[in-house]
């Protein structure tokens, strides 16, 4: 792969998904913000509804850091407390997982549709606040998924593979590897399918390969990270409590990794599937047991990011 190619897609990409989100926020705070806090109020009601917001959301769209960047642009927009996006994005966590069980449309298949139906509004139906909208979610959406197709061939390199299988040696090296490896491509699916891949064919150990779907998790937040950059103290905390429930979850699973991988290999005797299991039974643990401390965690998120006691968006 030529550097030069490579830096400028990637550098496009990051562009037109960091743009993006912001449109996406202005549009929300000027325009849409009264009838779109009463549409997300009435399916974010409760912890329950807001973590199936965010499965669904994530369900469709197939990104779970589409979703959660959005939440943090809700969160700044003062559409969404942190206590609300943090549900959804628990729940965009699971839904996430679903993208390897089943098939449901991609994000690159939902970007243009998109951005044509946005202009279209804009000009055409002179409906230029939700042509804005609709513009700069298909342009987000666009922005991950050419990230991600610049990026992810890196993965499948014979060379790469081979610095897996050697680094992943031991569950903590094999999580800190996927961590990485799922920040450079912005999309723990794609981790999570070269894990499975490599496991099928036998060139990995279950125990690496879980460790490696494990630690997809946390390199997901990047993501969030990145949407949250220059913005307001609030969006930062949501970013940050992101990174809690999922660094949270693998610190709490390699202490019992054994067990956690006995339980695994009970659910299926095929390799690739014992990893898209582990994902998915991850994501379920980690939010059962993040729903009800999502309170305290929301507060620690808050200190976190410098705001020291309540605010009007907690």
């Amino acid at each position: 792969m030529r550097i030069f190619p490579f830096i400028a897609g990637f550098s496009l990409g990051i562009a037109v998904f960091l743009l993006g989100l912001n449109l996406l926020g202005q549009t929300l705070t000027s325009v849409l913000g009264f009838r779109l806090r009463a549409l997300l109020q009435r399916f974010t009601a409760n912890k329950v509804s807001c973590l199936l917001t965010g499965i669904l959301s994530t369900t469709l769209v197939q990104s779970s850091s589409a979703v959660n960047s959005t939440m943090v642009v809700l969160v700044d927009s003062e559409v969404l407390s942190l206590r609300q996006a943090f549900a959804v994005m628990l729940g965009a966590n699971i839904g996430t997982t679903l993208t390897v069980q089943i098939m449901a449309l991609p994000v690159e298949k939902t970007a243009f549709p998109l951005i044509i139906l946005g202009l279209f509004l804009f000009y055409a139906a002179k409906r230029p606040a939700r042509g804005s909208a609709v513009f700069s979610l298909g342009a987000v959406f666009f922005g991950l998924s050419f990230t991600t197709k610049i990026l992810a061939p890196i993965l499948g390199t014979a060379k790469i593979q081979e610095i897996v299988v050697q680094l992943a040696g031991t569950p903590l090296r094999a999580c800190i590897l996927g961590a990485l490896l799922t920040a450079l491509v912005h999309s723990s699916s794609a981790v999570t399918g070269l894990v499975a891949s490599l496991v099928g064919q036998g060139s990995l150990a279950l125990p690496s390969a879980v460790g490696l779907a494990l630690g997809s998790n946390v390199g997901t937040v990047l993501t969030t990270i990145l949407a949250s950059a220059g913005r307001s103290r609030a969006s930062r905390a949501t970013a940050l409590a992101e990174l809690l429930f999922n660094l949270g979850g693998v610190l709490l699973t390699l202490p019992v990794y054994p067990f956690f991988l006995h339980l695994i290999r009970l659910l299926s005797r095929h390799p690739s599937r014992q990893v898209a299991h582990a994902h998915t039974i991850f994501n379920l643990l980690t939010a059962l047991i993040t729903m009800p401390l999502l309170e305290y965690l929301a507060r620690l998120a808050w200190v976190w990011a410098g705001i020291l006691g309540g605010t009007k968006n907690n």
